[in-house]
C-alpha cells in the first residue's frame, strides 16, 4: 500500500509568449473532494534572454501511520510528511521546449529521499538524466514529429468545443520518460457558471493511465481540475497566495484508502474463483489487464474479472514481449552488479523458476527491514534503504527476476484484508505485486503478503514507475461495484 499515489498531476494552463506578465506566479489549493486542504501548487512563469522558464511546484502533507505487517515487524509509530515536487520547463523565443528538469524529495532536505529527471531536448529526441542516491541512468526517449511538452496548456485558450470536440496529441511525461498519448474531450451540458468542463485523459498504448477534469473559464484558462483517485477525489482550485500557503494538517491517506467490501468474503473463496463484475463511472471506460489469474471479459459499460489460480490468459509471451520483460530500467535496475551478486547463488539452483521466484521473494522479504508507506523507490533506492511497503516489495522481486534471467512485470490495483487493519476491517485496499514468466506461463509472486489469492485485482501493469502506481488509484476511483461472487466447481 502506497502513500506516494497523492503525487496531484497539477492542470495548469500556461498564456501564451505574447500575453504573459513578467514573473506571474498562480497558486493552486489541493484539497479532497469533502473540502480537507492537504497541500498547495504554484505555476511560476520567469522570462529569460532568449524564451521563458515555467516552473511547477507543489507540497502535499501527508501521515505516514507506522505500522506491524507480514512484511516487517519493525515499528516506528505515526509521523507527519512534506512531499515536494518542481519542474522547470525552459523554453526558446519560438516557445519550444529545449530542456526539462524534475526533481522530488521527501521530507525536509534533499539528502536521502529524492530525485530528479533532466531531460535535453535535442530533435526528434530527449535525453533523459535520472539522478537518486542509489544511482545515476540515463536514457534516450525517441519523440515523434509536433510532440507537446505541456499537456495541451497551449491549446486551451484557443480551443472551441463546438468546433472542435475532441483534442488529441502525443506529450513528453518527463516524470515517465515517456511520450504519451492524451485526449481532451469537451462533456455535453452546460455548466452553471459558464465554464467549459472537459476529461483530459492519458494514455501509454491503450492502457489509460490518467485522468483530469478540467474547469475552464471563457479565456480557456484552468480555474479548477479534479483527479479521481482511490477513496477520494483530489480537487486543485486557483486561490490566492495567502489561501494556498495556509497550514494544512497532514493527511491521513492510509485510513482514506480502505474501501468496504461488498461482503465479508470466506477463506475458501479467496483461496478459490471469485467473479467481480464492474460498471465505469461517468462513463469512462478502460480495458483492465489479463494475468495467469485474471480474465476480463467486456461488455459495453461493463467489465466481468474472473480471478482464480488458472483464470487467466496472462500477458503476452512472445519474444519480444519476453524480452522487453527481462530489459533494465530506471526502476529495476536488473543489469546492476548489486542485484546480480544477489541472484547469483539461485540462479545455480537445480530447481524450477517457479521456485527461485519462490526463494527470491523470501530474500526480497528479508531485505526489507523496516516499513514506510511514503514515497516509490526503485530496487536500488529499496535496497540501500531497507524500508519500503508492497509496492518496494514489488519492484525489488521483479528486479531481482530479471537479474536472474526471469521475465517480470509489476501489477498494481486492490487486495483484500478480512482482519483489522488500521481500526478497519472487511476493505479493499491498494496494493502491488510481481508477475513472472515462469515454466511456460505467467504467474503472480507476492513478497508482501507471502500469499496470493483471488481478491488480488489487477488494474494496471507496468515496470515498477511511479506512473503505473498512480494510474492503479485512479482506475479504481473509476470502476462501480456491481456484484462479487464465488464461483464454485460442480459437484
Amino acid at each position: 500500500m502506497k502513500l506516494g499515489w497523492l503525487a496531484v498531476l497539477v492542470a495548469l494552463t500556461t498564456p501564451s509568449l505574447a500575453d504573459e506578465p513578467a514573473n506571474e506566479t498562480i497558486w493552486f489549493l489541493i484539497s479532497t473532494e469533502a473540502g480537507i486542504p492537504i497541500g498547495h501548487a504554484s505555476r511560476e512563469i520567469v522570462p529569460t534572454t532568449d524564451g521563458r522558464e515555467v516552473i511547477d511546484s507543489q507540497e502535499l502533507d501527508e501521515q505516514d501511520p507506522g505500522d506491524s505487517t507480514p512484511l516487517t515487524s519493525h515499528f516506528d509509530g505515526p509521523k507527519d510528511v512534506t512531499l515536494s515536487w518542481r519542474t522547470a520547463r525552459r523554453e526558446d523565443a519560438t516557445g519550444h521546449a529545449v530542456s526539462i528538469v524534475s526533481a522530488s524529495k521527501t521530507g525536509p532536505d534533499w539528502r536521502n529521499d529524492w530525485w530528479r529527471n533532466d531531460a535535453r531536448i535535442d530533435g526528434d529526441k530527449a535525453e533523459v538524466t535520472r539522478q537518486t542516491p542509489a544511482e545515476t541512468r540515463t536514457v534516450t526517449v525517441a519523440l515523434p514529429p509536433s510532440v507537446r511538452f505541456d499537456e495541451g496548456d497551449a491549446l486551451l485558450p484557443t480551443w472551441n468545443p463546438a468546433v472542435t470536440a475532441r483534442l488529441e496529441f502525443e506529450n513528453f511525461n518527463i516524470d515517465a520518460m515517456a511520450v504519451e498519448r492524451v485526449v481532451i474531450e469537451a462533456l455535453p451540458g452546460a455548466d452553471p457558471q459558464g465554464r467549459t468542463v472537459a476529461l483530459r485523459k492519458r494514455y501509454d498504448g491503450i492502457w489509460l493511465v490518467g485522468v483530469t477534469r478540467l474547469s475552464l473559464d471563457r479565456g480557456g484558462q484552468i480555474v479548477e481540475a479534479d483527479q479521481p483517485m482511490f477513496g477520494t477525489d483530489l480537487v486543485i482550485k486557483t486561490v490566492n497566495r495567502e489561501t494556498a500557503l495556509h497550514p494544512d494538517l497532514s493527511y491521513r491517506v492510509l485510513s482514506n484508502v480502505m474501501t468496504k467490501s461488498p461482503y465479508r468474503i470466506s477463506t475458501s473463496a479467496m483461496h478459490g474463483h471469485i467473479r467481480y463484475r464492474f460498471s465505469f463511472r461517468d462513463g469512462i471506460e478502460f480495458p483492465l489487464p489479463q494475468t495467469g489469474e485474471q480474465r476480463v471479459t467486456a461488455e459495453t459499460g461493463l467489465a466481468t474479472v474472473d480471478i482464480c489460480e488458472t483464470c487467466g490468459p496472462g500477458l503476452p509471451s512472445d519474444p519480444a514481449f519476453l524480452a522487453d520483460a527481462l530489459k533494465a530500467t530506471a526502476w529495476l535496475q536488473s543489469d546492476s552488479a548489486k542485484l546480480k551478486d544477489i541472484v547469483g547463488p539461485v540462479m545455480r539452483m537445480p530447481v524450477s523458476d517457479t521456485d527461485k521466484m519462490k526463494v527470491l521473494a523470501k530474500m526480497t522479504r528479508a531485505f526489507l527491514g523496516r516499513l514506510d508507506f511514503i514515497g516509490h523507490y526503485s530496487a536500488l533506492e529499496t535496497l540501500s534503504r531497507r524500508a519500503g511497503d508492497c509496492t518496494e516489495a514489488s519492484v525489488l522481486l521483479a528486479a531481482l527476476g530479471r537479474a536472474a534471467g526471469i521475465p517480470t512485470r509489476v501489477a498494481n490495483g486492490l487486495v483484500y484484508s478480512r482482519e483489522s487493519y488500521h481500526g478497519v476491517s472487511n476493505v479493499f485496499m491498494p496494493h502491488s505485486w510481481t508477475l513472472a514468466w515462469v515454466d511456460g506461463r505467467w504467474r503472480s509472486f507476492d513478497a508482501a503478503l507471502d500469499d496470493f489469492d483471488a481478491t488480488h485485482i489487477a488494474l494496471s501493469v507496468g515496470d515498477g514507475d511511479e506512473r503505473s502506481l498512480t494510474a492503479a488509484s485512479q482506475l479504481a476511483a473509476l470502476l462501480h461495484w456491481e456484484s462479487m461472487a464465488e464461483v464454485r466447481a460442480p459437484l
